[in-house]
């Protein structure tokens, strides 16, 4: 980490697309450490009210949507920060030319991937919505409310990714 909290090999975004892909990651991380931070909340204050011989019924229920927001809203500050695990072993082995092209070629299939698996999360969410499908419990929770976060934090990616292959772009000698 260098003085201003980053990792030391990360370099801020040259692009406007870059500055606004690494703004919308950083809130999408920020919302998704406080989601932690109210699911720790809400399962402590069930543990209490449990010792009272009470409960709040949905400590399960909303921790589940808390936890996907994490994993979803989290996604897009993880590849900016450099945090996804990446097996590293048989890339490394490969001559500096093949590398390079493995790398631009890794980053389009996952654009096009998270680009697809986006598009059908929205069909999904938009039939979801418009069946007013609910969850079987004591909330009747909309389904399409926490599948919209999943769909955020999808887009949030394609985002950096596309961010990603524009700077790279912008760079190629």
């Amino acid at each position: 980490m260098n003085s201003e909290g980053k990792p030391a090999n990360i370099e801020p975004p040259a692009t406007a697309v870059g500055r606004v892909a690494d703004t919308i990651s950083t809130a999408a991380g920020v919302i998704a450490g406080i989601a932690v931070i109210a699911i720790l909340i809400i399962v402590c204050a069930e543990i209490v009210l449990r010792q009272l011989n009470h409960s709040m019924l949905v400590t399960d229920e909303i921790a589940g949507y808390l936890n996907a927001a994490v994993v979803f809203l989290g996604l897009a500050y993880t590849l900016k920060s450099g945090g996804f695990i990446r097996v590293e072993l048989l890339y490394d082995a490969l001559p500096a030319g093949i590398r390079l092209a493995a790398t631009w070629l890794f980053t389009l299939l996952s654009a096009i991937t998270i680009g697809m698996l986006l598009y059908y999360c929205i069909l999904h969410v938009q039939y979801a919505f418009e069946q007013d499908t609910r969850a079987i419990s004591i909330l009747e929770t909309p389904e399409w409310i926490p599948q919209a976060v999943m769909v955020l934090g999808l887009a949030v990616l394609l985002l950096q990714i596309i961010a990603f292959l524009v700077e790279r772009v912008r760079n190629v000698p």
